[in-house]
């Protein structure tokens, strides 16, 4: 008997339906991205429970017959493509049919829609189509999604909290508000407006809509064409060192998730502490970049990648360049200062030299004198080459270790540390507190939110500004926060050395002796390397001598 068979067709949907629908996010990002193509003016959105319970868009775009409203939530029909051409060739954010049709099979589903001449009303549950009545309703469509994953109980259970989901919704509306400035958007739940952002005419004042007046103000605009390309948008200035949420990449005015292009923004900042500010569009023709490399449409890939990286970069740096030039700013402002003034450290400001305990991997018994790079890499001279540690995640892997086994006993800080909480950093701090306290962490609370931390492990380097930020960064594993190994990363995190911290040859030399001493010295605690190695063999290959 055959153990290979064909699975049934509602199978093969609910798992089609989870490559695209993940969350309440994704139903509204697919229904934003239907209510632009479809040229409206206006999109309101309204969710209740983060999106769990009801999702409602209303926009005031083209709409459909009721020929189109008919089929419109079977899989694969769409009117932006007709043959496997025109995939070369996308111009709209939605072109694979398959979004209205997931988000059908995986709720209780209502489409009301009116091309301004008929209207039409149709009722769905699990992709079942109820009914299809008559409708009054003006120019537009509306949708409106109950009871998401009702039917999918496993993937409901993987949904975070309410308030978890509603940040990742009003996240995605600020990603589609902020590049379509001529779309005024209105987002609320229950009792409250999270977003409200009428037409303007143009991205600075919708910028200026979003974001903090002090942002805007460090923001510098470009705008660049080569040839058939063109790289448009805003980045912060060198001088800027504030957390933020600006960090958006779009292509073709879609946003996108493209890790190659964040860092080589990154690395143009000479990878500051803090990241910089930006906003940028890449406008292509269709044919130069892949947008059908995932269902969720999330992820592009350009066909010349490396070409269209290395013109962004350019003109960056140019504008980043003629920034400095202009006498506003010094050309050592271009690369950002990690240097703290002694008197704010709170702990040693040295590594002290290690004794630690067990038989772990030694470094390398060839290794010759230290140098640090930009103050970030450590190199080793070896008999066979050479090897790269990065400081960071090295003392990362160190700190974490020692917590974890029970060696990061608290210090006390010479100048203690008072925190003014906001609610939702209170609740994490009382949820984590007693976790906290076992890993090192010493806490004072006093009345109104207000808490003083007194004591840190051993061997934190850190200024009151990290540790601000630390419940803000432990909300953020949602509910990971009550392990134990996750809140030891954060902290781990926040006290190792910095990137761009100069170290002396002594510390450099501990700091390797300390890393060959833990059980893993070769990954950090989040899985990024610390050590590279590269050997005169590989460097003879890249030159051409062998």
């Amino acid at each position: 008997m055959a153990r290979i068979r064909r699975l049934p067709l509602q199978v093969r949907n609910k798992i089609a339906a989870g490559e695209v629908i993940l969350r309440p996010a994704s139903v509204v990002k697919e229904l934003v991205e239907n209510a632009i193509d479809a040229r409206a003016k206006r999109i309101e959105i309204e969710v209740v429970r983060g999106g769990k319970a009801k999702i409602l868009v209303n926009d005031d775009g083209i709409g459909m017959g009721r020929d189109d409203a008919e089929i419109a939530i079977e899989r694969y029909t769409t009117s932006k493509i007709e043959d496997v051409g025109d995939i070369e060739k996308i111009k709209t954010l939605g072109f694979r049919g398959e979004a209205l049709a997931s988000i059908a099979l995986v709720s209780r589903f209502e489409l009301e829609t009116s091309n301004g001449e008929e209207g039409t009303r149709l009722k769905a549950d699990a992709g079942k189509v109820l009914g299809i009545f008559e409708s009054q309703r003006p120019r537009g469509t509306r949708i409106k999604v109950s009871d998401l994953f009702y039917n999918l109980p496993a993937r409901l259970k993987f949904l975070k909290s309410d308030e978890w989901e509603l940040r990742l919704i009003v996240d995605t509306v600020r990603r589609y508000a902020l590049m379509y400035p001529q779309i005024g958007f209105y987002l609320s739940s229950p009792n409250r407006v999270l977003l409200n952002v009428p037409v303007t005419k143009g991205y600075e004042e919708r910028i200026r809509q979003v974001f903090s007046k002090r942002l805007v103000e460090h923001l510098l605009g470009f705008d660049e064409a080569i040839g058939s390309i063109r790289l448009f948008g805003y980045i912060s200035r060198p001088d800027f060192f504030e957390k933020h949420k600006l960090k958006f990449i779009y292509v073709n005015s879609r946003p996108v998730r493209y890790p190659r292009v964040y860092r080589a923004i990154l690395d143009t900042y000479n990878n500051p502490k803090l990241s910089p500010a930006f906003l940028i569009n890449i406008t292509v023709p269709p044919m130069l970049v892949d947008v059908n490399i995932h269902p969720a449409k999330e992820e592009v890939k350009f066909k010349d990648e490396r070409y269209i990286i290395d013109l962004l970069v350019q003109a960056v740096k140019k504008r980043l360049t003629h920034r400095i030039v202009s006498g506003a700013e010094s050309a050592a402002d271009f690369i950002p200062s990690t240097s703290t003034d002694a008197g704010q450290r709170f702990v040693q400001e040295s590594i002290i030299s290690y004794q630690g305990s067990g038989t772990s991997s030694q470094p390398p018994e060839d290794a010759g004198e230290f140098w640090q790079l930009h103050n970030t890499y450590i190199f080793a001279q070896t008999k066979s080459g050479f090897v790269i540690v990065d400081q960071h995640v090295a003392h990362e892997r160190i700190l974490f270790e020692a917590i974890m086994m029970g060696r990061g006993q608290s210090q006390r800080l010479l100048f203690p540390i008072t925190l003014e909480l906001s609610p939702e950093e209170y609740r994490v701090y009382k949820k984590t507190k007693k976790l906290l306290e076992e890993l090192g962490v010493d806490f004072k609370e006093f009345s109104s939110r207000t808490v003083v931390i007194d004591g840190l492990p051993g061997d934190f380097q850190v200024d009151r500004q990290e540790i601000a930020d630390l419940f803000r960064e432990i909300d953020g594993l949602g509910n990971m926060m009550r392990e134990k190994a996750e809140l030891a990363k954060v902290l781990a995190c926040k006290g190792a050395i910095k990137a761009g911290q100069k170290l002396s040859p002594l510390e450099m030399a501990t700091l390797i002796d300390r890393l060959f001493a833990c059980e893993n010295p070769f990954t950090c605690p989040h899985g990024r390397p610390i050590v590279l190695k590269f050997t005169l063999e590989e460097l003879g290959h890249r030159f051409g001598r062998v």
